[in-house]
């Protein structure tokens, strides 16, 4: 089983200091993979170095700290198909039904089967 981490989850949890790994332990019970598509990688570092200045100083830093963390965790990044960021990583989470995306995006939460959320206390929730 993979758990898939995106851009939104990770920024949430960058800006809010959630110790997103931890959490996760808590949470499940079974054995997992934790993973990153690289597409969410390249996501990251182009909010990071935006020069349009579209992205505000707070998500820049926070981008900046979650391919921080990204690497401090070791996650294991991978390749994924699909044209978008959303695509690649629904394209991913369905090639095993037990696997589970970490998102904040209310679009994906509806396509997918299970997914981990953040509720209002901070704490990780699988919706299932």
């Amino acid at each position: 089983m993979k758990i898939i981490l995106d851009t939104n989850f990770l920024i949430y949890c960058a800006k809010n200091k959630l110790d997103y790994v931890e959490e996760l332990n808590n949470l499940l019970n079974e054995n997992y993979e934790l993973v990153v598509p690289v597409k969410v990688i390249k996501e990251l570092k182009k909010l990071k170095q935006d020069k349009w200045k579209k992205v505000k100083g707070k998500d820049k830093s926070a981008s900046d700290l979650a391919l921080q963390l990204l690497d401090a965790n070791k996650i294991k990044k991978i390749k994924t198909k699909g044209k978008t960021v959303d695509e690649s990583i629904i394209n991913l989470a369905g090639r095993n039904k037990k696997n589970i995306v970490c998102t904040l995006d209310r679009e994906m939460r509806n396509i997918l089967k299970r997914v981990i959320l953040i509720n209002r206390r901070k704490k990780l929730i699988l919706a299932q």
